[in-house]
Order: C-alpha cells, then structure tokens, then sequence
C-alpha cells in the first residue's frame, strides 16, 4: 500500500503542475480522469518489467471499487474446464448469458481485478455475466486464453443456453479473446454467439501502427512495455503470426461484432484497422470511436462520462441482438 501511496501522490502532484502549465493532458479530460491515467502510467510501466507472477500477486492484494459488485450477487463455478465467476444482476433473465473475458496483456487480470467494470456490463445489459477467470501467460501462452474462453462457450450452449442468448465482451487482451472466439467457432462451423463487444483489443503484438507512439504520452503504457509483455503472451509463436495478431487474420464471416477505442490510446490504430478489415471481408462489424479516451475506457468509468457512455452503449448493441 506504500508503494501506491506514493504513486498517487507523485501522480497528483504531476498532474496539477501539468495543468497549471499547459491545461489538461488531452482536451476536456476532468481532472481525475488525468490523475488516474497518470497514475496508471506510473503503476504499470514500473510493473512491467516485474517477473509476472510477482505481477499478479500485487494487483490480486489490491482493493478495488466494489460498489457496483455489490448490485449483483456473485458466486464462484466452473464451466467447461475452466475457472469463473458470475456477476447476476437483480431480474436478470435465465436464458441468456453474458461472457466477459478481462484484460491485463494476457498476464494477469480476473474477476476481482476487473470485478467493477464486470459488474457494471452485467448491470447495464441486465445479463448474468459469467467471468472467464483463463489461463495466464507465460506459465499458458497463447492460444491458452482462447481455448478457455472457447471450452467456456461451447459449455453454456451444451448445458441448454441457445448460441442466440449469448452474448460476449472484453477489453484490451480481452478484446483479442472476443475476436478470437468468433473466428474459432466460425472455422469449426459452430453457431457463433448473438453479439459480441471488444473493447480497445489487442490485434497486432507487433505494435507497427503509428498510434503506439503517437498516443503514448496520453495512455498508461509504453511500447517498449507492450512489446515485452508480447513475448511473454505469444510464446513460441512469432509476434505477427495471424493466430494472435488478429489483424492478419481471415476475419470473413464473423459478428455481429461492435468494436470500440479510445480515440488517444495506443491501440486505437489496430482497433480501426481490424474493423477496417473485417468490414471490407463483408463481416457484420461495426466501430465507435471513443472520443479522447485512453485505453480500456469502460475500466474508467467511475472517473469517466465518457467511460460508462461506452459501456452503456455496447450493452445496446447487445441487447439489441439478443432481443
């Protein structure tokens, strides 16, 4: 807790001095929005070069906002193999299910960490929300997350829930995990779910676009942060392999799929060049740019308008499809 402490404090400081001088970091953004993502910046690039499993045990001992977890009643199970745990909103309908499959590069994240913006999608589509707690890189390189998120799936539809009741979201690695599913069931000629939500998706590993460098003094990472993580996630499988940057890959006949990113953040680039390429292969593929928003806005949404907008509107779509 000392550490965070300090963190907070240097990135409070920070940001006052930042706007006394030059306003704030991106235009309209309030100022713990700033605070935050300053602070993140600090935590993460610091974090990042942290053995993993060290990693993992400092973010799962963290306190994080619970007031929205409250609303839901959460318990624990295992479905297809894999460890999750609902989040069920009150009046929550029995015949359709939500998946979330949380970020964190792949190497670490679960339903504790992301247990504030899980509970806010289960509230706000009024879905029982089930979070896909996958295997964690490099002890489970990819494709170990997919084939998680894939077993999770195919067992709610075989325990009686039509593929038109299910609905899929996830941010940042997450947001690769959505793709990654439609693309799995479509090739294994399997229903694919009723709508599906990435969220500021990981797509190219190799990190080429412009906005990795661009945007980075506005997010809270670094390349060279993502590109270490990268190794780690991908394992044997080179960094531009099409199996895991999604950009390369066959993306025809997938959705419906909405896919969001904030327009200051890294990743914004491979957000809108996979929706470039998947709308131009005939897929049913929407985009909504977030605006000024940095990475994985939904995870903001308590400092951020902009934040719970985004999510509010991907559980629009979704219910929109599930009817």
């Amino acid at each position: 807790m000392w550490r965070l402490t300090w963190l907070m404090t240097a990135a409070w400081w920070e940001t006052v001095f930042a706007r006394l001088r030059h306003g704030p970091l991106r235009p309209g953004w309030p100022f713990m929005l700033e605070l935050v993502v300053r602070f993140l910046r600090r935590d993460w690039v610091e974090m990042a070069f942290w053995p993993p499993a060290r990693m993992r045990t400092n973010l799962e001992s963290r306190p994080y906002p619970n007031g929205m977890a409250k609303k839901c009643t959460r318990r624990s199970e295992r479905i297809g193999g894999v460890e999750g745990e609902w989040f069920e909103p009150p009046n929550a309908p029995a015949d359709a299910v939500l998946l979330y499959a949380h970020g964190g590069s792949f190497l670490g994240g679960s339903s504790h960490t992301h247990a504030d913006v899980i509970a806010r999608y289960a509230l706000a589509t009024g879905l029982r929300t089930f979070a896909i707690n996958y295997r964690l890189a490099p002890e489970h390189p990819y494709p170990a997350a997919a084939e998680d998120v894939l077993a999770v799936f195919r067992a709610v539809v075989a325990s009686g829930t039509a593929p038109t009741r299910v609905a899929i979201a996830g941010e940042s690695a997450g947001g690769n995990l959505v793709v990654k599913l439609l693309l799995d069931l479509r090739d294994a000629k399997e229903a694919l779910p009723a709508a599906a939500v990435s969220i500021s998706g990981w797509f190219d590993l190799t990190g080429a676009q412009p906005s990795m460098e661009k945007h980075e003094a506005f997010d809270y990472g670094t390349r060279s942060m993502l590109l270490a993580q990268a190794k780690h996630a991908a394992g044997a499988l080179a960094l531009d392999d099409p199996s895991v940057s999604l950009i390369h890959a066959d993306l025809r006949e997938i959705g419906p799929l909405l896919v969001q990113a904030g327009t200051a953040e890294m990743l914004f680039d491979q957000c809108r060049l996979l929706y470039e390429r998947a709308r131009d292969a005939g897929a049913d593929v929407h985009f909504d740019p977030l605006p000024e928003m940095p990475h994985a806005a939904p995870l903001l949404a308590s400092v951020s308008e902009e934040g719970q907008r985004a999510i509010e509107r991907g559980a629009r779509f979704i219910g929109e499809r599930l009817g």
